[in-house]
């Protein structure tokens, strides 16, 4: 339950009243307007404390007062992303025992027993409910991840944890009065929900582009002027390919630049840097499990694009060994979250929440119980001055050869030819070499050239890590969060689907 949320974003619009809080198009909606439209939400849904609404709409001032009128009524928002498929909407629907589903105008919601209310209407209500008291420490959010691997997952955060990490960002990225930050990325996803957080729990104004792609946000950025622009990998390749009006847009206003989900790409970077050179750049690192884990400093950006920077205020980053002990410098384990941000688990899945939430093997304090830690399943090292760098996932790990084999650094050469805009390696079984590496490439249109980028791989991989097959692409394909889809690139690898 979650009304803590919706006290503290009250707190703000009180502050900042008929200050800009949302703008979309010709449309802007003030603080006060967020707060009225809450409260229409609040009398319009049915829904006890406690109770579990999915809200899976594009981004917008609807679903966002939906949230907030959730909150008011002591409710959880649950949020799927728009473009999720049906089977993935019906099953957050049914995990959570939804009383409604808030969608899109235009789609359908098969097979989900729950009212069905469309974001575009507003209608009031009467007066809501008494709020109910509760503690903070209840689940105020659960977002579903995508669900690429198995059944999608309700990654459940309290409202303390979300209120804390909205203000320990904010804090760390400077965000003043004279902030307002553009935002292509979903709220379903958790660097979009953080973006939005800003603006409940912070009064940061946020500007959503009318669609969501690189003419989206150009769109948006030269009449609103935005501040800060908060993107993913993805989004950022598509803005600085080409074929977007960038260079022809006024970016003057655009002080600093945010990302996360994956590393950015050698050429993304370069393009970044050249298309932005007054902006600051702050890379971030973090799991929906743990709201933020890492940021790189802007300072520092620059001269260590390959880390994600240092843990933050209240986080400490543990790199261990499968035997539970601290790595050394520079030796590669899993990352381990430990401190603020932890999740309180995935909704209704006990054992799938044991697996990645657990006892911190860390902890020395005898006949305390140990706190509980998130094993994020990705692989890195934390160097000696203490820059954490990010190497992969546990789980797409290879062995080529009889040599273990991480996917990352592969693609990281690649893209160091030059000749690539997108690279992403996948494998398939073969009797001998084990795992037979697959390189999924976009080349760069100025220098496509298949058989000088096999030349590069030979000259600086050794022979274990070479690809031995290529399939070259338009792009690769993405899941609604803007990462690459690698189980659907292992898929096509092993030959079950068509390029």
């Amino acid at each position: 339950m979650s009304i803590q949320a919706w006290n503290r974003f009250e707190r703000i619009a009180a502050a900042r009243c008929g200050a800009t809080a949302l703008i979309q198009g010709s449309r802007r909606m003030s603080f006060n307007d967020l707060r009225r439209a809450g409260l229409h939400w609040a009398a319009r849904l049915d829904v006890a404390p406690g109770g579990r609404v999915v809200v899976s709409a594009a981004n917008g001032a609807a679903p966002a007062a939906a949230i907030l009128g959730i909150w008011r009524l002591g409710a959880i928002p649950v949020l799927v992303h728009a473009e999720a498929p049906d089977r993935h909407l019906a099953h957050a629907a049914r995990l959570t025992g939804a009383a409604s589903v808030l969608v899109d105008p235009d789609r359908s919601v098969p097979d989900v027993d729950a009212q069905v209310l469309w974001t575009d209407r507003t209608d009031e209500g009467g007066p809501p409910l008494p709020a109910p008291r509760q503690s903070g420490a209840e689940p105020a959010s659960i977002l579903f991840t995508s669900g690429s691997s198995g059944p999608p997952k309700g990654v459940t955060q309290s409202a303390v944890t979300l209120i804390d990490g909205a203000d320990r960002v904010a804090d760390l990225m400077g965000y003043g009065r004279g902030d307002s930050i553009l935002c292509g990325v979903p709220f379903a996803f958790d660097y979009g929900w953080g973006q939005l957080l800003s603006t409940f729990f912070r009064g940061v104004p946020l500007v959503l582009p009318e669609r969501r792609d690189a003419f989206g946000l150009c769109e948006a950025m030269a009449p609103h002027r935005p501040t800060v622009l908060a993107g993913v990998p993805a989004l950022f390749a598509d803005l600085l390919a080409g074929m977007s009006p960038i260079k022809r847009t006024d970016r003057g206003s655009i002080r600093l630049i945010t990302s996360t989900g994956s590393k950015v790409p050698g050429p993304v970077w370069s393009a970044l840097v050249g298309t932005f050179p007054d902006a600051e750049i702050a890379l971030n690192y973090g799991l929906t499990e743990t709201y933020r884990s890492a940021c790189l400093p802007p300072s520092l950006a620059r001269a260590h694009p390959g880390s994600v920077g240092f843990a933050l205020p209240g986080v400490d980053i543990a790199v261990m060994r499968p035997d539970g002990t601290r790595c050394v410098a520079d030796e590669e384990g899993e990352i381990v979250h430990r401190g603020a941000g932890a999740f309180l688990g995935y909704w209704g899945e006990p054992e799938r929440t044991a697996a990645t939430l657990r006892p911190d093997p860390l902890w020395t304090h005898g006949g305390v119980t140990a706190p509980t830690v998130v094993f994020t399943g990705d692989l890195g090292r934390v160097d000696g001055e203490g820059l954490l760098y990010v190497h992969g996932r546990r789980d797409r790990q290879m062995k080529s050869m009889g040599v273990r084999v991480a996917p990352d650094e592969i693609e990281a050469l690649l893209l160091e030819s030059g000749l690539l805009t997108e690279v992403a390696v996948a494998a398939r079984a073969n009797d001998t070499l084990g795992d037979m590496i697959v390189a999924f490439v976009v080349l760069n249109e100025a220098t496509s050239d298949l058989k000088a980028l096999k030349r590069h791989a030979r000259a600086v991989m050794s022979p274990y890590m070479q690809p031995r097959d290529w399939v070259v692409l338009d792009r690769l394909p993405r899941l609604p969060s803007g990462k690459v889809d690698c189980p659907a690139l292992e898929r096509q690898a092993c030959g079950e689907v068509a390029a």
